[in-house]
């Protein structure tokens, strides 16, 4: 190969992981996407249905950092329950996002929690 070949390659290659760079940097699934597209799926009540993205996250991450009090199934609805009066939300304590809440929570905002909600359940045997 001639040098002029191997500009050619290097040249494909450079612009080839530029494209790629910029496709995913411009594209990225943002922090909580998934739970906020969950939350709103489950939300038959529309409990949280004027709440915004933003808000809604924040709720999530409060919930994951409530989990430390959370000493079975019982109380984990208790905490969760008193969380969302905090945000003003008028709810009943056996409203059906409250658990909903806990496990999307868990499983997409805080994964280093699903040991405490598998807990929940394993002391409930």
């Amino acid at each position: 190969m001639n040098n002029r070949s191997v500009i050619v390659v290097i040249l494909i290659f450079l612009i080839s992981l530029i494209i790629f760079i910029t496709f995913y940097s411009v594209n990225p699934d943002s922090f909580g996407d998934s739970f906020i597209e969950q939350i709103r799926i489950a939300d038959s009540e529309n409990t949280l249905g004027s709440t915004s993205d933003d808000r809604l996250i924040q709720i999530g991450k409060d919930v994951c950092t409530s989990s430390n009090l959370w000493t079975n199934e019982q109380s984990s609805i208790e905490v969760i329950y008193n969380l969302l009066k905090g945000y003003n939300f008028n709810i009943e304590a056996d409203n059906r996002i409250i658990p909903i809440l806990r496990f999307q929570s868990t499983y997409e905002l805080c994964p280093e929690n699903i040991t405490v909600l598998e807990g929940l359940f394993s002391n409930e045997k």
